[in-house]
């Protein structure tokens, strides 16, 4: 069974922004890509996000969503962790600025694994991202489809 783990920045920590968008893309990334957002550049990453949540008068909710996906398949490959990245990440293309990425096994986790940070201010119409379980069951379904594989949905704090 797979995992979908769900972690919720605090209100007012932009500053956070920056330093997950960095350890997305250090040296253990196999791929990395966005929407929204110039994703070569971690600084830019977070003035463009703040910049979505200013235009809204959003700056005093939540940073940010973070979303990792660990694959424990044991057939997993390079291809496959970067390919169920794009595809899961792109459920958020049409509504939210994205950061994602796919890791390596390392220290950490023992193996592959994504990171989607999300903008949680729609950018269409402002509104906060809902990170209740039932509103991202139809994410959890995508990801099911996506990678084959049923999973659940698990909370953590950013300390986790």
């Amino acid at each position: 069974m797979g995992l979908v783990i769900i972690k919720c920045g605090n209100p007012g920590d932009d500053e956070h922004l920056e330093h997950l968008a960095q350890y997305m893309s250090d040296d253990r990334k196999l791929m990395i890509g966005g929407n929204g957002v110039n994703y070569t550049d971690a600084k830019q990453i977070a003035k463009q996000m703040q910049n979505v949540k200013e235009h809204f008068g959003k700056t005093k909710n939540r940073s940010h969503v973070q979303v990792i996906l660990p694959y424990h398949s044991q057939d997993m490959t390079v291809e496959k962790a970067c390919d169920y990245t794009r595809k899961a990440a792109a459920y958020f293309d049409d509504d939210y600025q994205t950061l994602y990425c796919a890791h390596q096994p390392d220290e950490e986790c023992d193996n592959y694994h994504s990171h989607i940070m999300i903008n949680p201010v729609n950018i269409n119409n402002g509104k906060m991202m809902e990170t209740d379980p039932a509103s991202l069951k139809p994410f959890c379904e995508h990801v099911e489809k996506v990678t084959g594989e049923r999973n659940r949905l698990k909370f953590k704090k950013n300390d986790e």
